[in-house]
């Protein structure tokens, strides 16, 4: 099975040990796509080391290819030929897929162009999640955004004609994409504007990650706390084309260090920077607090205590969502319930993942509990963990966590195994190469 091959279904099977080694991680698709698309809004040549081979890159690469921007990889490097968020596919269809940065982060940046009309085309999972609180503040900034779908969604017909600029407001409860959508396209309004994110969580960290990629693209902007409210002001400006590496994904690290956690093992991820802003680096103090011992030298490392794992608590997950099936899967090899809450959003991502998992959960065995925002994992001893045969629901996320659970357990089989692609198209490859069987 090559990375670019995936059965129908892949069988993983038991670990029958201590998984234990180094192993560097792709790219962030966060940081990847976000740098790509910035570099053709940039006039000149921008660099990109580091980025990960996945699904939503590709969706990334393939808008560049519609919307007419140069692109080629030279020495390792991905080289944007930037025009200055002025395109030569000046019309037509861009196919996003199922990459909701994509599909977040391009309205914007096109209804600032200064021509052109565009239809974004996404996948029926991606046409299903959130899109309106974005739409309507573009259009408080005079965008001229059309769906055909009520509420909005894809496909968005997009007219450039450039964005008057002012005071906006976005809610961030179903997604900070939205608010990280505004923030990318400030800079190219007519008059000064401002990003005014509501229900934002003290930690979240993704608007920080735009933020630091529009410096490092030539662009200022400082956010400013008022009450509840995160307020962004960003004066007219121009991108500047950057040479930038991308780093390791800490979600996808994550998964190695919870096979270490959960067979006695210890990991090292060496290309994740411990110092960096990713909300799946936050992710290492759970690890502590279930009782592994983290190391943050010469990349980071993570090694498992011997089993069962600490329970008996409950956790915010909402400034690291992306790690609530993990955390999910985790629990199950705890001396006490976990609960994590905090979590209504994640219901409307790439699958409902509350009820994914205690679905899912509840097929090999294990109690899971769900409210509206919370789910809460009851512990099975190990040899109880049912080996079955389960589908991702062509979320990533669960095809990896699960992965994890059946190798610390009694092994499982993944239906659509390619859904992995999205982020991280090498994992079973990767699992190999930690000695964990991952085969048709």
């Amino acid at each position: 099975m090559t990375i670019d091959e995936y059965p129908e279904v892949v069988h993983v099977h038991p670990a029958g040990g201590a998984v234990t080694g180094t192993i560097s991680i792709p790219g962030s698709k966060s940081l990847g796509n976000r740098a790509i698309l910035l570099s053709a809004a940039a006039l000149g040549e921008s660099r990109l080391r580091g980025l990960p081979d996945s699904d939503d890159a590709d969706a990334a690469l393939r808008a560049l290819g519609a919307l007419g921007v140069p692109y080629r990889v030279e020495g390792g490097a991905l080289v944007v030929e930037g025009r200055g968020n002025v395109y030569a596919g000046r019309s037509g269809s861009v196919a996003i897929g199922s990459s909701g940065t994509v599909g977040r982060f391009l309205p914007g940046l096109l209804a600032a162009s200064p021509s052109g009309e565009w239809t974004l085309v996404s996948t029926r999972q991606l046409a299903a999640r959130p899109l309106r609180p974005l739409v309507d503040a573009l259009r408080g900034w005079g965008a001229a955004l059309e769906s055909p779908v009520p509420g909005a969604s894809f496909p968005l017909k997009v007219s450039g004609g450039g964005l008057a600029g002012g005071a906006v407001a976005v809610s961030a409860a179903d997604s900070s994409q939205f608010a990280s959508g505004l923030l990318l396209a400030a800079p190219l309004c007519r008059e000064p504007a401002a990003v005014l994110i509501r229900d934002l969580d003290p930690e979240e960290t993704y608007i920080d990650i735009t933020l630091d990629l529009m410096r490092r693209f030539g662009v200022d902007a400082t956010p400013k706390r008022e009450g509840g409210v995160i307020k962004v002001e960003v004066l007219p400006q121009a991108y500047r084309p950057a040479d930038l590496t991308i780093e390791a994904d800490a979600n996808s690290a994550n998964y190695f260090f919870a096979l270490a956690a959960l067979t006695e093992g210890r990991v090292t991820v060496d290309n994740l920077d411990p110092a960096s802003r990713q909300p799946g680096v936050k992710f290492l103090e759970v690890f502590r607090r279930l009782g592994c011992d983290v190391a943050r030298e010469g990349g980071v490392s993570v090694a498992g205590p011997a089993l069962p794992l600490r329970g008996g608590f409950a956790v915010d997950l909402r400034a690291m969502s992306e790690m609530a099936l993990t955390l999910g899967v985790l629990a199950v090899f705890a001396d006490a319930p976990i609960a994590m809450t905090n979590l209504a959003h994640v219901r409307g991502h790439e699958s409902d993942r509350i009820a994914a998992l205690a679905a899912i959960l509840g097929r090999l065995g294990v109690r899971a509990g769900e409210t509206g925002d919370s789910v809460t994992v009851h512990p099975l001893a190990a040899r109880k963990v049912k080996n079955a045969v389960i589908d991702p629901l062509d979320d990533h996320r669960i095809a990896m966590s699960f992965s994890v659970l059946g190798a610390a357990a009694n092994g499982i089989s993944i239906r659509n195994p390619g859904c992995v692609r999205k982020t991280c198209p090498a994992f079973f490859k990767m699992l190999r190469r930690m000695g964990v069987e991952a085969a048709p």
